[in-house]
């Protein structure tokens, strides 16, 4: 059934780059529940774990409760964990909320890139909030991952796999023998 609940809230993903909010019902004041979702610190290089925090706020007098929370991870990555009690099923990471009026609530998930994430590139995960099962997310907030730039020690690493390395020292190999032969005809000849 999470997996329903998380499924359904990436189908209705409002993707944005900031903490969204729902809006009180008569359209002023603060927001009465939002979701904030950050964690990432610079570049991450593939193979390496990220953590993210989802921090749900209630503003409203009334307590939040059984809400439905789910964090989605793009395909680049793997969901290592999900914190209090959360379950993962692929890529979602889902919880059942309570929030206390005027309170906070923070959530964390660990996922690790995949060794093949394209360098330079930016991945996206989004965590969003659903105050009733069949209804549409209430708030939403995208986290960006930038995948860390090839080396250049990488990069050369990547270019020469086993049968060119092979090359490369069988040629090494020549250069070196052919230098020791000059360097022994020199000597002969200085005699």
């Amino acid at each position: 059934m999470a997996g329903r609940i998380g499924a359904g809230a990436v189908g209705l993903l409002v993707v944005a780059s900031a903490p969204a909010a729902a809006e009180p019902a008569d359209g002023q004041g603060e927001p009465l529940v939002g979701v904030s979702l950050n964690g990432v610190e610079g570049p991450v290089e593939p193979g390496e774990e990220v953590r993210f925090r989802i921090t749900v706020a209630n503003s409203d007098r009334d307590s939040m409760e059984q809400a439905l929370l789910a964090q989605h991870v793009p395909d680049d990555m793997e969901i290592v964990s999900a914190g209090r009690d959360g379950v993962v099923e692929g890529d979602i990471a889902n919880w059942v909320v309570d929030v206390p009026p005027g309170e906070d609530a923070e959530y964390t998930v660990t996922a690790r890139l995949g060794e093949d994430a394209r360098p330079g590139s930016q991945l996206g995960s989004t965590a969003c909030l659903l105050l009733e099962r069949e209804a549409e997310p209430t708030a939403c907030a995208t986290e960006d991952v930038p995948v860390a730039e090839e080396t250049a020690v990488a990069k050369a690493a990547g270019a020469v796999d086993g049968e060119s390395a092979l090359r490369v020292a069988g040629a090494g190999l020549v250069l070196l023998l052919a230098w020791l032969l000059w360097r022994q005809r020199g000597f002969f000849l200085a005699r």
